[in-house]
C-alpha cells in the first residue's frame, strides 16, 4: 500500500509517498480501506518544528480522520465487508495514521458514513464535528445566552456555528477577513465580524483561533472553552467562571448521530480542495496558507 509520512520536522517538503505492507488487524480491530482523509491544523503543527504537537517517531503518518470501506471486521462488531464508514483516527505511536491506503482501527471507533455525500466529503466530518460538539457541551449554554465562536469560518468553527444554531443559541462569529463574514451567516450565525475591537462582551466563547488579546470579549463570570495551544492569560481566567482547554475524545455513538444530521440536511460538510495522496506536499502548502472555506481532502 501507499503511505504518506513525514520523515522529519520541517516544511511540506518533508512529506513523502512510500510503500508499506498492509497492516494486520489485532484483536477487536477492523481493517479499513481508506478512501479519503483530511489535513487539519493539528497536522500542520505536528509537522512544524517547535510546536507543542510532536511526532512519536519518524517516519510518521499523520491525519486524524478518515472515510473508507470495511475490508474485515470482528463478527461481534456488527460491521461487514463493504460497509461505508467514518472514524476519528489519530496518529499512533507506531507511526501509522490516516494518510495511508489501509488502516487497522478498533471496530468500536467506527461509525456509518453519511449516505447523502461521497466518502471524500464524509471524511471532513469526524474530527471537526466531535471537537465542536464536545466543546459546546462543556460550555453548557443556557437560554438567552450569547455565544462567540472565533475562527467561525474554519472547519471546527463552522461545525460549531451549525450545531449551536440548531440548538437555538444566538451566535456571533469572528473571522479573520471580511470576505468570510457572509459564509458564517449562511451557516447560521446571527452576526459575523472581522474586527474584534468593536465587539461587546459575550456570555460564552468557543475559541478555535485565538482571542487572547481581546479579553473584553468575555463578560465577567462568563465561560471560555478553547482548542488553541496557547496559554490562557490570567486576565481571561480572572474574568471567567471557567476558562479551559478542551481535547477531543472518541465517541462513535455521537459520531453516528452527527452522520445522521448530515443525511437529514441539518449539517453541511464543506470541501475546499481535494488532492490525491501523491500530491500531499502541494495539499499541505495550500492548507498552510489558510483562508479556505472548507477542508483540504486527500484521496487515496
Amino acid at each position: 500500500m501507499k503511505i504518506a509520512p513525514i520523515t522529519s520536522y520541517g516544511g511540506p517538503e518533508v512529506l513523502t509517498v512510500q510503500d508499506a505492507p498492509i497492516p494486520e488487524p489485532g484483536t477487536g480491530e477492523a481493517l479499513v480501506a481508506v478512501i479519503a482523509s483530511t489535513i487539519n491544523p493539528v497536522d500542520v503543527k505536528t509537522r512544524t518544528p517547535g510546536t507543542p504537537q510532536q511526532a512519536g517517531r519518524f517516519p510518521a503518518v499523520l491525519g486524524w480522520e478518515l472515510a473508507g470501506i470495511v475490508i474485515t471486521a470482528p463478527i461481534e462488531s456488527g460491521w461487514s465487508p463493504g460497509d461505508r464508514v467514518i472514524a476519528m483516527h489519530p496518529p499512533r505511536p507506531d507511526g501509522s495514521g490516516s494518510w495511508q491506503q489501509y488502516v487497522t482501527i478498533p471496530a468500536q471507533f467506527l461509525a456509518p458514513a453519511p449516505e447523502s455525500v461521497d466518502l471524500p466529503t464524509a471524511a471532513t466530518l469526524p474530527l471537526a464535528a466531535l471537537t465542536a460538539d464536545q466543546a459546546l457541551q462543556r460550555l453548557d449554554l443556557k437560554d438567552g445566552e450569547r455565544l462567540l465562536i472565533t475562527g467561525a469560518a474554519g472547519g471546527v468553527g463552522g461545525m460549531a456555528v451549525q450545531l449551536a444554531a440548531r440548538a437555538g443559541v444566538t451566535i456571533a462569529g469572528l473571522v479573520s477577513r471580511p470576505e468570510h463574514e457572509a459564509a458564517v451567516l449562511e451557516l447560521g450565525a446571527a452576526s459575523a465580524h472581522s474586527n474584534p475591537t468593536s465587539m461587546s462582551a459575550f456570555d460564552a466563547i468557543f475559541d478555535t483561533a485565538g482571542i487572547f488579546d481581546h479579553p473584553h470579549l468575555l463578560r465577567e463570570g462568563g465561560r471560555l472553552v478553547t482548542i488553541s495551544d496557547d496559554t490562557i492569560p490570567e486576565t481571561l481566567e480572572q474574568r471567567a467562571v471557567i476558562a479551559v482547554h478542551n481535547y477531543v475524545q472518541h465517541d462513535s455513538q455521537r459520531l453516528r448521530q452527527l452522520s445522521d444530521l448530515v443525511d437529514s440536511g441539518k449539517l453541511t460538510l464543506r470541501v475546499a480542495e481535494q488532492y490525491p495522496l501523491a500530491l500531499i506536499e502541494q495539499a499541505h502548502r495550500s492548507a498552510e496558507v489558510g483562508g479556505l472555506l472548507g477542508k483540504v481532502v486527500l484521496t487515496t
